[in-house]
């Protein structure tokens, strides 16, 4: 089923507004508190998202308007609309990052599911994560090349120097390999089972800060902290997760615990969206009922 490039924007869109709404993740903004952060709630994700909505349909349109070109090429030609979504970002927020992230991510899938739309090719997550793949290929080398002789680095650069870890870069260009192997399995089996759609994103959720190291985790603290954070989310998972209703409590007070020593896993959170996103692309006839 081929989508317009309104429709992939839409969903998109709601996939930021689901990942914020999920509830409780520790850590992080949701309905039960701002998690370890003072400068954004609930009210500033939901500004956010509704200000990137025009971007996403734009990243989509670009892909289905490219469908000749080479996948690289097509990259460069989406950075612009990448840059002003950033700045539409910004000034929705008064200058909080809430979606910087998810923008590079999400556009990029945005992206490639109008191109695939055009083509007339199945969007399937391995479809979607293959094109961004492709669009992306050598993206790690180019922007890590040569920093070690640099003055001044961004907390990206640090956490690459000290762990080799590429980020969000570099699950772009490995074609999303945390969410198709831990979080995607996880959310379709659960939702497809009738499973609640909040418990159903927790889990997914869970077995992303579970697995992977997030580099907002190691930006704040070190590789201590994140292996911390996965051992006290497998711990968890050991016993159910978020589908186990006798663990929300737990979850709350890992919550409490998390924001008392300033840990974010704001990365899973990111690609939980993005999770949701390759979800509601690759089942269009699921609709969320109460």
């Amino acid at each position: 089923m081929s989508l317009s490039p309104q429709d992939i924007g839409r969903l998109a869109v709601q996939s930021l507004l689901y990942e914020v709404a999920v509830t409780p993740k520790p850590g992080l903004v949701d309905r039960r508190n701002v998690g370890a952060h003072k400068d954004m709630d609930c009210f500033t994700f939901l500004a956010s998202a509704a200000a990137l909505a025009p971007y996403f349909t734009q990243f989509a349109q670009r892909g289905a308007e490219c469908s000749q070109q080479e996948p690289k090429a097509v990259f460069r030609e989406i950075r612009s609309i990448g840059i002003a979504a950033e700045r539409c970002m910004f000034e929705a927020t008064a200058g909080v990052n809430t979606h910087k992230g998810a923008i590079f991510s999400l556009g990029l899938a945005c992206t490639a599911a109008g191109f695939l739309s055009a083509t007339h090719t199945k969007l399937t997550p391995q479809t979607v994560a293959g094109y961004v793949s492709k669009m992306t290929e050598g993206i790690c080398g180019q922007e890590y090349q040569g920093i070690e002789a640099k003055k001044s680095l961004t907390k990206g650069e640090e956490i690459y120097l000290r762990y080799g870890l590429t980020g969000v870069r570099g699950e772009a260009e490995q074609g999303f390999p945390s969410v198709l192997r831990y979080s995607y399995p996880v959310l379709k089996d659960c939702l497809l089972c009738g499973r609640s759609i909040n418990e159903s994103m927790l889990q997914a959720y869970l077995h992303l800060a579970g697995n992977v190291d997030d580099t907002n985790v190691l930006g704040r603290h070190d590789m201590e902290t994140s292996t911390y954070v996965k051992v006290e989310t497998q711990a968890l998972l050991k016993a159910g997760g978020a589908l186990n209703t006798e663990n929300i409590a737990l979850l709350e007070a890992m919550d409490d615990d998390f924001i008392a020593q300033n840990i974010s896993p704001g990365g899973c959170a990111d690609l939980l969206a993005l999770t949701i996103f390759l979800f509601s692309l690759a089942h269009p006839e699921w609709k969320y009922k109460v």
